[in-house]
């Protein structure tokens, strides 16, 4: 029985790990205001290249639902990955 609470205690504890890992309301808001930085950084000499990407973060999901919010981080980290190729690409040519 002893054995058993043991067992039950430490997969308690690795099931909380998950949960503490994923992207909080709070952490996706500093994202999204992280890529508006830098969005309007690398558009600045360029205000068609502005509008299409404001125009696609407009289209990203307002309200987001617990599950969609790892995801959403993962998004504004690409978002902001792709961002920073683009405007070494740039820089390049």
């Amino acid at each position: 029985m002893k054995i058993f609470i043991t067992l039950a205690s430490a997969l308690s504890l690795l099931a909380a790990v998950p949960a503490q890992a994923a992207c909080t309301p709070e952490e996706a808001t500093a994202k999204a205001e992280q890529l508006a930085a830098k969005v309007n950084e690398v558009t600045e000499s360029d205000p068609e290249k502005a509008a299409e990407i404001n125009e696609e973060l407009k289209r990203m999901k307002v309200e987001r639902t617990a599950e969609e919010l790892e995801s959403e981080c993962a998004a504004y980290d690409q978002r902001l990955q792709e961002l920073e190729e683009a405007e070494k690409k740039a820089a390049d040519d």
